[in-house]
């Protein structure tokens, strides 16, 4: 069973069969939906958000193809899956799991990253060689006038490249991963770096396991910069990205912002012209996605242990189980419920 095969059946066992295999495909691809971050968030899978943006529908049928035909897992009629004995010994005896990796949190900022720190170990090299005609290893302008922007404000080339040099090698030397993983990637003067496909062969990886390796490292970079910015203060300034209201889909930080001034759900709603179901899928997105998120308007700390006792005592987060053991509640104090359920911090330690 390949790397990606694994990560499917892992995906599907956390789903429970609560959600069809497509919400797996959303989830790793990174769709930027309500829907799929509010199943990353519920389902625990918040590592693997954003983890193949570039996977393809047809081969990720495939995918759930072998593993039907292998009987890692059972489909029935409404595409949900159920995880076999033979999967779940699969997911036990993996030798990896990405526990540094964080899709929703990381997984864009990530890639910005990753695309900086590689241009800018090329433009510093070739500068230490007296080397002005090359190929820059990135062709995003935005990437490249960053860094045309932030090596013009030093002076002293040589010893921003030492300074650079030294908290590289600090960083992944704290790291319990492979640091080959990114170095083998980075270009140089006259010495690009290899592909993915190159360093995994060279570390005799699977390509698919390879990828996750990858990111498992760079997102564990990213959470020790973020721990100890004065510490790395160059890869700290190469890491940081504009907040753009805590990485909300673009629909809902407008409602958010309309929340903000003061506006209900109702009144957001006819502002925006969109149904209010529409607009409470927004609020559970905040919820999720926003430190902090005050509920206590729409459901009390009560009725939020109401409703966790009855999730753990029934063993599901389906709606119409919860509304029938607590037809008091709305739908939408459900979800809020379970959106808080979902959360990784616990909603029982806030409430």
């Amino acid at each position: 069973m390949t790397y990606l095969n694994y990560v499917i059946v892992y995906c599907l066992r956390q789903l429970n069969g609560e959600r069809s295999i497509y919400s797996v495909y959303h989830i790793i691809k990174g769709k930027k939906s309500s829907q799929s971050i509010q199943d990353a968030h519920l389902f625990q899978l918040y590592s693997f958000f954003l983890s193949l943006p570039n996977l393809s529908r047809d081969f990720f049928n495939r995918k759930v193809d072998e593993l039907e035909t292998g009987h890692f897992i059972k489909l029935n009629e409404d595409l949900k899956a159920e995880v076999t004995e033979k999967g779940k010994e699969a997911i036990e005896s993996a030798s990896f799991f990405p526990w540094h990796m964080d899709g929703l949190k990381y997984g864009d900022r990530a890639n910005v990253f990753w695309r900086r720190l590689n241009l800018l170990i090329q433009v510093l090299s070739n500068h230490n060689h007296k080397e002005t005609s090359y190929f820059p290893v990135q062709r995003s302008r935005n990437i490249q006038d960053w860094i045309k922007n932030f090596v013009k404000e030093k002076s002293d080339r040589d010893g921003f490249s030492i300074a650079l040099y030294r908290e590289l090698y600090k960083v992944l030397s704290e790291m319990e991963e492979d640091p080959s993983l990114l170095v083998f990637r980075l270009t140089g003067c006259r010495d690009y770096g290899w592909t993915e496909l190159q360093t995994a062969e060279k570390l005799n990886l699977h390509v698919e396991e390879y990828r996750f390796r990858f990111l498992d490292l760079l997102h564990g970079v990213l959470a020790k910069l973020d721990g100890d910015k004065e510490g790395f203060p160059i890869l700290s300034s190469v890491s940081t990205v504009g907040e753009k209201q805590g990485n909300l889909t673009i629909s809902t930080a407008k409602t958010f912002g309309l929340y903000s001034q003061g506006h209900s759900i109702k009144e957001i709603s006819k502002i925006r012209k969109l149904k209010v179901n529409t607009i409470e899928d927004h609020f559970i997105e905040m919820i999720l996605t926003l430190n902090h998120f005050d509920t206590d308007r729409f459901i009390t700390p009560e009725e939020l242990q109401d409703a966790a006792s009855v999730m753990e005592e029934m063993g599901t987060k389906r709606l119409k189980p919860i509304k029938d053991r607590l037809p008091h509640l709305s739908y939408f104090q459900i979800r809020i419920a379970i959106a808080k359920a979902g959360d990784r911090n616990g909603f029982k330690a806030r409430a």
